[in-house]
C-alpha cells in the first residue's frame, strides 16, 4: 500500500508539474485563494473561488482517488485534471479587487500597470516560431493527409473503409469524415463502443513487422476496402498474395484496395 501510495504521488507530481509549467500562475493562484480566505466577501465567491478549489485540490492530490483515475485515463493525461481549477478566473477577480481597493485614481492606475506586469512577467510568451509555422494548406493539415484522401475519393465509387497507420488516424478523419476507419486514437472503436478486435488490429498495425496475414483476416471482419501503410513497414509475406491490389504511393504511404470476402451466413 506504501508502495503504491508512493508512486501515485510521484505521478500526480509529475502531471502537477507538465501543467504548471515554469511560470508562476500556480503560484499567483494559491496567493489569490488565500486572498480570498482572508478578505471579507460574498459567500458564494469564497464557495467558486476558495472552497471549490481547495476540494478539487485535495481530491486531485489525493493518491487513493488519483490511483483509480490514473487506471482509467493513463497517467500521461492526469495532468489534465487540473483543468478543472478556477486559476485565470481566481487571479483575475483577485487582481480586479486589488485595483477597486485603491482609492484613488492615479493609484489605480499604477496598481493595475503593477499588477499587468506581474502577469506578463509570470508567463511565457508562445507565439513563436517553435510552436507555430505557416500551413502549407487551408486546412491546416499534412499534405500527406490530404493526398490519401484524394487518392482513395479518386478509386472508390462508393463507400471507404480504411486501415491506417496511427499518423494518419486523427488527421485523415478531419480532412474527410467521410472515409470510415476502424479504429481511431491510441486503437479505439470509432463506433465509440470498445472493440477488442479493433484494439488488435491497431496493434497489428504497429508491430515492427506487419503480420499481412492475420491483418487480412480482421480486415476481412471489419469489410474493409482499403489499407494505407508506410513505405517504411517490413511485411511478413507478399501483401499481393491475400487479396490486396496496388493503387498508388505518395511520397510517405503505399495505398492497396483490398477485396474483402463476404461471410456466409
Amino acid at each position: 500500500m506504501l508502495e503504491l501510495i508512493k508512486n501515485t504521488l510521484a505521478q500526480i507530481y509529475t502531471a502537477y508539474l507538465q501543467y504548471a509549467g515554469v511560470g508562476m500562475y500556480m503560484l499567483l493562484f494559491f496567493i489569490s485563494i488565500i486572498y480570498i480566505y482572508c478578505k471579507k466577501m460574498e459567500n458564494d465567491i469564497k464557495l467558486i473561488l476558495c472552497v471549490y478549489p481547495i476540494i478539487a485540490l485535495t481530491i486531485i492530490w489525493n493518491p487513493l482517488i488519483a490511483y483509480k483515475i490514473i487506471a482509467v485515463v493513463g497517467k500521461e493525461v492526469y495532468w489534465r485534471m487540473f483543468w478543472i481549477l478556477p486559476i485565470s478566473v481566481a487571479i483575475a477577480y483577485v487582481a480586479t479587487a486589488t485595483v477597486c481597493s485603491v482609492s484613488r485614481k492615479y493609484q489605480k492606475v499604477i496598481v493595475a500597470i503593477a499588477l499587468t506586469s506581474i502577469l506578463i512577467m509570470g508567463g511565457q510568451f508562445i507565439f513563436v516560431s517553435e510552436n507555430y509555422s505557416r500551413s502549407s494548406n487551408w486546412y491546416k493539415l499534412p499534405e500527406q493527409t490530404i493526398e490519401v484522401c484524394n487518392i482513395l475519393e479518386n478509386d472508390c465509387s462508393g463507400t471507404i473503409r480504411v486501415v491506417v497507420p496511427d499518423s494518419l488516424v486523427v488527421s485523415l478523419r478531419q480532412y474527410d469524415a467521410n472515409i470510415q476507419m476502424v479504429y481511431g486514437r491510441d486503437g479505439g472503436d470509432n463506433s465509440g463502443v470498445w472493440n477488442e478486435e479493433a484494439h488488435i488490429l491497431h496493434d497489428l498495425m504497429q508491430s515492427s513487422e506487419l503480420d499481412i496475414k492475420s491483418i487480412s483476416g480482421y480486415m476481412n471482419d471489419f469489410h474493409c476496402n482499403y489499407i494505407v501503410l508506410d513505405k517504411s513497414a517490413i511485411l511478413s509475406d507478399d501483401i499481393e498474395n491475400y487479396g490486396y491490389h496496388f493503387v498508388t504511393s505518395t511520397e510517405q504511404y503505399n495505398i492497396y484496395r483490398f477485396d474483402y470476402q463476404e461471410k456466409d451466413p
